[in-house]
């Protein structure tokens, strides 16, 4: 019974899909209320409601509690080929960015951050986190750890005002050219939930990066939770014959 009421509410989840681009409903217009949803696809209340929470969770509609269901904004997509700063990258389709400082010091380098770097436990590396905004929406909360060696006196830039990369680059004829990524979903703690303005246990991408230099050198890892009701990754996979 529970495969049938699943298959079902896919079913009926394409058809509300549908529905909502036919009538080119945009953020936050109203879909119809569950009993003419039902009536208009012939659907019964359990069906339409476990369809609506899959829509909910993935971040495609939102309840009013008392009002109704709502249309929810576009999610920001970011191509995960690509490899470029924060804030190039989205300024270059179109968005605000900004950044805010939390944290900025210097610790010794725990284990899974020296595993990362492939430096000495202990190792002295900066700690930098921020919140970074698309269009003055905290979006993702970023811890960066890089080694002193690199480029000491880093700590006297202010990066609320100016981006970490074309630092590196600018002054300390640094290029970072690629990355690797690990991606997973955590749930937000409380303190992590309000810089992002969100509740505590709400879900977050956590992506766990290391960037390296042109000779694969690991220069930064960098933890990132990002909104999981506002981003999207997207990508293309191809199979290694495969000839562009």
């Amino acid at each position: 019974m529970g495969k049938l009421i699943q298959l079902v509410s896919e079913d009926l989840r394409e058809k509300i899909e549908e529905y909502i681009v036919t009538h080119k409903l945009k953020a936050h217009d109203k879909l119809p209320s569950e009993r003419s949803l039902c009536e208009l696809f012939s659907a019964n209340r359990i069906t339409l409601r476990e369809a609506l929470k899959h829509m909910q969770n993935e971040g495609c509609i939102y309840t009013v509690h008392g009002k109704g269901n709502f249309i929810a904004e576009p999610k920001y997509t970011e191509d995960v080929r690509s490899f470029i700063s924060y804030s190039s990258g989205w300024e270059s389709d179109g968005y605000q960015t900004r950044s805010k400082v939390i944290d900025f010091y210097i610790i010794e380098a725990p284990k899974k951050v020296a595993q990362a770097l492939k430096c000495r436990i202990g190792t002295s590396v900066y700690l930098l986190k921020r919140v970074r905004y698309l269009n003055d929406i905290p979006l993702f909360l970023e811890t960066a750890y890089i080694p002193i060696e690199y480029c000491p006196k880093l700590d006297s830039f202010n990066f609320n005002s100016c981006s970490l990369y074309s630092t590196l680059e600018q002054f300390y004829n640094i290029k970072l050219t690629h990355q690797e990524h690990t991606i997973s979903i955590t749930k937000l703690e409380a303190f992590e939930a309000h810089l992002l303005g969100m509740q505590e246990g709400d879900a977050a991408f956590c992506i766990k990066g290391i960037t390296k230099t042109s000779d694969g050198t690991p220069f930064e890892y960098c933890v990132s939770l990002n909104r999981a009701d506002k981003y999207k990754m997207s990508g293309r996979l191809s199979s290694a014959n495969e000839t562009a």
